[in-house]
């Protein structure tokens, strides 16, 4: 059997950690049950309900990326910085290193995400058993489990790249090895082999879920709907693969609209939720004070000019000038997160906005060079307020990839790593901010402790200092 360790601590318990409360308190589903099923519950004498309410509960999960992990994401792409006076590891730890072996495994929710990938198999093996469930309903299920497994192991294997990632995970735990790692091609093949399962699983599954989802989810609440966000996450698997022509058609299967130029066009699409209810969890991302998070300076400072000399409305919308800014160990900033107002806003997991510029990136390296530069200007115009840019169909690859992630550093700021991964994939990590010439730009994370010690030999990289450039 392979099994992972930090999923052995799981035999018999809880599949999340927390109570479904936290559905009620993001205005999401009828809780089927309040208490979460467990392994065996699963396994052992599933039922209908039980497998609704872990299927909700997969939802959880997928938050657990939407806290720490993008903030982490953000100081390592120079997105943020955290300047906790009580926290100095933050400043050391993520910006001077060495990573040491063992870390980020709670900042990047590894167990999390590992806990919802095995729910996710514990929900597909209970399923295969119920013949209360009828079969256009597991087709749903399944659908779902799966693409949401997709999206966790993409959320890991970006944070490991290189050093791949362990894919086998099973219902069930016990002793034995543990699962070996695979290379990032096999990871992120696996990826792509969960969404195109699930969108076969999802074209046969009805006209509705046998459970509800939370509000972040509107408008892809079915699982004909919920196909077009499956096919948005697999058209940013692709791009992070450079398998551009496929991208194009998943992008033409997902919900890219160019029809209307509103903010709300913009911003369709999947969002995490949060509420300050009992039992729920809020967006930690939110720090108006500001106490801790401030933005990067050039953030402000590298902003485009609108024809009134104006700075790009996304820099202008997301970051605010405070009088007193926040200095650590010689790391200074004057700037506010404004782009989450409140400790309950939405955390973005894909928008309109994005599809567009993964389009325009697709566009280009297939050839179509007049459809790419189109595509971003209709993103500079309709959320940066700004000119045409100056690409021409002659510009170089160059000219386009630096033109491509100043409008991704903008529209997609501090929702999901977007810098860090977008400067790791096109070899700029030296382009981003260093405060102090002590400081680091680290490529990726290295395994948490619990992979490194069950695994012996261990593997090469994964359990060593990360030194950075």
């Amino acid at each position: 059997m392979t099994t992972f360790i930090d999923m052995r601590r799981w035999r018999g318990g809880s599949l999340f950690p927390l109570c479904f409360a936290l559905m009620a308190g993001c205005n999401a589903v009828d809780v089927i049950n309040t208490n979460n099923p467990s392994i065996d519950q699963l396994t052992g004498s599933p039922t209908a309900a039980t497998v609704a309410t872990a299927t909700q509960g997969m939802l959880i999960s997928i938050r657990g990326l939407a806290g720490t992990y993008a903030q982490t994401a953000g100081i390592f792409g120079r997105e943020v910085y955290n300047l906790d006076a009580s926290e100095p590891r933050t400043v050391n730890g993520y910006l001077v290193g060495p990573l040491e072996p063992g870390g980020f495994g709670i900042e990047f929710g590894f167990a999390a995400a590992y806990r919802g990938i095995r729910a996710g198999e514990a929900i597909l093996t209970a399923t295969e058993q119920l013949e209360s469930l009828t079969a256009t309903q597991k087709e749903a299920i399944r659908g779902f489990v799966k693409t949401m497994q997709a999206y966790l192991f993409l959320g890991q294997a970006l944070v490991r790249d290189d050093l791949g990632l362990p894919i086998e995970v099973s219902a069930t735990t016990g002793g034995g090895d543990p699962a070996p790692i695979v290379s990032k091609a096999e990871a992120y093949a696996n990826i792509i082999r969960l969404l195109d399962e699930a969108k076969t699983h999802l074209a046969a599954g009805g006209a509705t879920f046998p459970f509800q989802l939370h509000s972040g989810f509107t408008g892809f609440t079915t699982p004909t709907t919920f196909l077009r966000f499956n096919r948005a996450l697999k058209a940013r698997v692709e791009m992070y693969t450079r398998s551009y022509a496929s991208a194009l058609t998943s992008l033409n299967e997902s919900f890219i609209s160019t029809s209307a130029t509103t903010r709300a066009a913009l911003d369709a699409g999947v969002f995490h939720v949060f509420s300050s209810a009992s039992g729920d969890a809020v967006n930690g991302q939110f720090d108006a004070t500001p106490r801790a998070i401030v933005v990067v300076p050039s953030f402000l400072n590298d902003a485009q000019r609108r024809a009134d000399n104006s700075p790009d409305l996304r820099a202008s919308s997301k970051a605010a000038v405070v009088a007193s800014g926040l200095t650590q160990q010689g790391v200074s900033s004057n700037l506010r997160n404004t782009l989450y107002t409140s400790n309950t806003s939405p955390l973005a997991i894909i928008r309109n906005e994005e599809l567009i510029l993964i389009r325009a990136e697709a566009r280009w390296f297939t050839g179509d060079k007049a459809g790419a530069i189109a595509d971003l200007n209709f993103v500079r115009t309709n959320s940066g307020g700004l000119g045409a840019t100056t690409l021409t169909t002659a510009s170089s690859d160059d000219q386009f990839v630096t033109e491509l992630l100043y409008n991704r550093r903008y529209s997609l700021f501090f929702e999901f790593g977007h810098r860090w991964w977008d400067a790791r994939r096109f070899n700029r990590l030296a382009t981003l901010d260093k405060a102090l010439p002590t400081h680091k730009i680290f490529p990726y994370v290295p395994y948490p402790a619990d992979e490194c010690l069950a695994r012996n030999p261990q593997p090469a990289n994964a359990c060593t200092q990360v030194q950075g450039v």
